[in-house]
């Protein structure tokens, strides 16, 4: 009789049980910028001279990141924007799940204001903004 109950209450445990529980939603690929900048260079991957104010003679700036990424290949663009008016956009491929690219734009004297980098991901999700202005 013992036996029989438990045998019963082991047959609802499983009934009960559904297994595991697993999320139904896929893990979606993280990308996320862990270093950005504004600089005069890049040298040897290493940006040089790196700012928020450059002088309207500067020639050209590079906006350089170092990206982290579960997914390979990815990309990641860098939309340059002066003032509200996208000027270019660029984009860079992510080959390892620590990459570090940039992107360079040359200034001319006239481009004096307010400029922003959005680096974004290849779907247009920004993951990063980068504001400086040109004097």
């Amino acid at each position: 009789m013992i036996f029989r109950g438990f045998l019963t209450a082991l047959a609802l445990m499983f009934v009960l049980w559904d297994g595991p529980t697993y999320s139904q939603e896929a893990t979606a690929p993280i990308m996320t910028v862990e270093e950005a900048v504004i600089a005069t260079g890049v040298e040897s991957l290493t940006p040089v001279n790196p700012g928020n104010v450059f002088d309207a003679s500067v020639g050209r700036l590079y906006c350089f990141t170092r990206i982290k990424s579960s997914l390979q290949p990815a990309v990641v663009k860098h939309l340059w924007f002066h003032g509200d008016k996208m000027v270019m956009e660029v984009t860079l491929p992510v080959k390892s799940s620590n990459w570090r690219t940039y992107s360079m734009k040359t200034i001319l004297t006239s481009a004096d204001g307010d400029w922003k980098v959005d680096v974004t991901s290849e779907d247009g999700t920004v993951l990063k903004t980068l504001t400086f202005t040109i004097r």
